[in-house]
């Protein structure tokens, strides 16, 4: 009897502590569960300043090459878009905008590290 008491008590206090997850009501009803997606020229900055900065450690020690707008990612725009982000052209736009902070900032950034 107490063995199948004690089952029962577990069986309640596990399914007690399942159904909060699936009630509907939300405990802040005026803030969505999920942020808002990023949009298209975000997503686009994003990958495009991580590709500048990598453009720009690559870059390093070459002082030929400090012209990222020859780079092929650079002028194409669209690596890493999907459809799904939105607009081709404002990721473009992000993409080029972000590169060209990356590139920047890691060769200002490589520069300075080398000098100290």
């Amino acid at each position: 009897m107490i063995k199948s008491r004690s089952a029962v008590v577990l069986l309640v206090s596990g399914l007690a502590l399942l159904v909060p997850g699936c009630s509907n009501r939300r405990a802040y009803p005026e803030h969505p569960r999920y942020e808002h997606p990023l949009s298209a020229y975000d997503q686009g900055y994003r990958s495009g300043l991580r590709d500048g900065q990598w453009a720009g450690y690559r870059d390093f020690g070459k002082p030929v090459r400090h012209d990222f707008s020859r780079d092929g990612r650079y002028r194409q725009g669209t690596e890493g878009y999907r459809p799904q982000f939105g607009s081709r052209s404002a990721y473009t736009d992000g993409y080029r905008s972000g590169y060209e902070r990356g590139y920047r900032d890691r060769r200002a950034g490589e520069r300075d590290r080398h000098r100290k």
